[in-house]
């Protein structure tokens, strides 16, 4: 018996071949950034969520969003709610955004401090509005723009946790 067996109770054979799995895993993880970007751009102007009672045939994407903030903020209201409302819509213009600074720097640049950061807005923003839809409608399939941008989070987180070397799940 060797030392190092006596050390390990892993053979040297099972560790590589784990390290080979982890290493494949990794490279196929890493592609996942490059729908990052596409997914929540796609997702932002697909319908986040649908109206109450009698609006319920109108769907609300990112965009239409941003305008309806835009057309309450044309209202004569206090300041502080006409600062929650600018707050919010440049919080959801910021989805876009950030969709933007993904697809532009996945390919080549995502070591760039805008990649990071621009990935965990993606990833907290999709979190909050898939929080506020489930509490608003219960434990249901969320709309298929909000289900784009929870998927385009998932591919960052997964992307990122691979590229920092960490172990699937």
């Amino acid at each position: 018996m060797s030392l190092m067996n006596a050390a390990s109770s892993v053979s040297p054979a099972s560790s590589l071949s784990r390290s080979r799995q982890h290493r494949g895993w990794r490279r196929r993880a890493a592609w996942l950034r490059f729908g990052v970007g596409p997914l929540a751009l796609a997702g932002f102007f697909l319908p986040w969520a649908t109206g109450p009672g009698p609006y319920s045939a109108t769907e609300f994407t990112g965009f239409t969003l941003v305008g309806f903030a835009g057309r309450l903020q044309a209202l004569d209201l206090s300041l502080a709610a006409g600062g929650v409302l600018l707050a919010v819509r440049l919080a959801i213009l910021g989805v876009a955004i950030a969709a933007v600074w993904q697809t532009l720097l996945a390919p080549r640049h995502h070591g760039h401090l805008g990649y990071p950061l621009s990935g965990w807005y993606l990833a907290a923003s999709a979190a909050l509005c898939l929080s506020i839809g489930f509490a608003r409608s219960g434990w249901t399939v969320p709309p298929f723009g909000l289900a784009c941008l929870a998927a385009a989070a998932a591919c960052f987180v997964a992307g990122w946790s691979a590229r920092r070397g960490a172990a699937p799940g």
